[in-house]
């Protein structure tokens, strides 16, 4: 994507882990590396100041990057599932063949991701501000984005099923190349005043608004 630039020559990091809280530790920011294969389970990444990197082939369950900020980051089939992300910052960052089932990006600031190919099936993005951020090929069933402010924010190939959206302006979001159904918003669906919409699926959301389809 625009924006994203990854140097060649990035210093490899065996030991995440160990690595990362020395500079936890003196509240430096760590730049320029590259880790693969790394297996964590409930690590404490709070805080963290990534910029620019590269973490791929990795898994960190039930981890906290809590308050972290990403900057030119890929992560690349990386498990991430059950960690949480919570207000935290991410800026020219990619997220690719990842998978972020029930992760926490609560409160988040994210401004040009991309998440592509992922699965974030029950995740949480409360309250979290997103600008020109797209999502390609990405499961995000029963996903939550309530109380999101979205500018410039594009989705294809997805899957929004059952998907909280309360107090979330839709306006603009254009659902038409990905599934769209059953997601929650308030009544009357004031969250989907000009959402862009396929015949289907409006037929779908027709309940939403008390309608009865005949035919």
């Amino acid at each position: 994507m625009a924006g994203l630039s990854i140097p060649n020559d990035l210093f490899l990091i065996e030991d995440f882990d160990t690595y990362v809280q020395e500079f936890l530790l003196e509240e430096l920011p760590v730049s320029n590396i590259t880790s693969s294969t790394q297996q964590i389970e409930n690590g404490n990444f709070g805080g963290l100041d990534l910029r620019t990197g590269v973490l791929e082939n990795s898994a960190f369950h039930g981890c906290s990057f809590e308050k972290a900020s990403f900057k030119n980051v890929v992560f690349e089939s990386c498990d991430f599932s059950n960690s949480s992300f919570r207000e935290s910052y991410f800026e020219n960052c990619r997220f690719l063949n990842c998978k972020c089932v029930g992760a926490d990006f609560c409160e988040t600031v994210m401004k040009k991701t991309v998440f592509e190919r992922s699965q974030f099936r029950y995740s949480c993005f409360d309250q979290s501000k997103m600008t020109d951020v797209l999502f390609q090929q990405v499961d995000l069933r029963e996903a939550s984005f309530s109380e999101v402010q979205l500018k410039r924010f594009t989705a294809k190939e997805c899957q929004f099923i059952r998907n909280n959206f309360f107090h979330t302006a839709l306006a603009g979001v254009d659902f038409t190349e990905n599934e769209f159904a059953a997601p929650t918003v308030s009544f009357p669906p004031t969250e989907l005043k000009g959402a862009v919409v396929s015949a289907m699926q409006a037929v779908n959301l027709a309940g939403l608004l008390g309608l009865v389809v005949k035919g």
